[in-house]
């Protein structure tokens, strides 16, 4: 019995992301992905004849149980997975534990996985042929937004990078009079800022990026400059970066 973490066991989604824990380090996680694609194939036609022996296990498991890649990879956390499979309404899959040097064990590990999660999801379309497709209640869940789950998996580091970059488009924006680029944008800037600690002052960067001032660009620089050092952590070059913002601003 497959171990859902996220999807249901009931109705398989056809593509799923399954995932093992290294036994001698609970932290290091490794992950493959099962597609079961929706017109049938024959893996055996495409397998050359000289490689079909190491196949075998996969191709007799039926035409959709050949996971990509088929010896699991790292991945960078469990919380990285998650909300990639979130973010790509994947189902998830916990495939228990594996020593990621038994690559043996690993391939048939995560075949049997495959082969499994196949033969539910075939169900599954053999049910719904024979009778009407389930109901799911509407409104149940709030859509997610793909860009808010990104921006909770990012560093603060590159928050401030995206930040940088939607920063440019804003003072194109606001040089061309272009309102709707303007707001587009500043929503953006937003969403980061409320990901990023207050003593990053986004909200005056904003500002700033919003002024026609002939000396804006440079203000904005620094307030850029400035968010980066703090998602660097060079504190020590803060005090002085802060001293040049308040001239600036007081000679407004």
């Amino acid at each position: 019995m497959l171990t859902y973490v996220l999807g249901d066991a009931d109705r398989p989604r056809g593509h799923a992301l399954v995932y093992f824990r290294n036994p001698m380090n609970h932290d290091e996680v490794f992950a493959s992905y099962i597609v079961v694609p929706p017109v049938q194939m024959d893996f055996a036609k495409y397998v050359p004849p000289m490689f079909a022996g190491q196949f075998d296990q996969f191709v007799s498991q039926g035409p959709s149980a050949f996971p990509l890649p088929p010896i699991p990879e790292s991945v960078p956390s469990l919380e990285h997975l998650r909300s990639l499979a979130t973010m790509r309404d994947d189902d998830l899959i916990d495939g228990g534990t594996l020593d990621p040097k038994d690559l043996g064990r690993a391939m048939a590990a995560v075949g049997d996985i495959a082969g499994e999660y196949t033969q539910a999801h075939l169900r599954l379309v053999d049910d719904i042929s024979q009778g009407p497709p389930p109901t799911e209640p509407q409104n149940a869940f709030p859509a997610l937004d793909p860009d808010d789950i990104l921006l909770d998996v990012l560093t603060d580091v590159e928050k401030v990078g995206r930040l940088a970059k939607l920063t440019g488009t804003l003072r194109y924006a606001v040089g061309g009079s272009d309102e709707e680029l303007s707001r587009e944008t500043v929503e953006s800037m937003r969403k980061i800022g409320r990901r990023l600690p207050d003593h990053y002052r986004v909200e005056e960067l904003l500002s700033a990026a919003q002024s026609n001032d002939a000396e804006a660009d440079q203000l904005v620089g620094l307030y850029v400059e400035r968010c980066y050092r703090l998602a660097r952590e060079e504190l020590e070059s803060i005090a002085s970066l802060d001293e040049r913002i308040s001239s600036m601003r007081s000679s407004d």
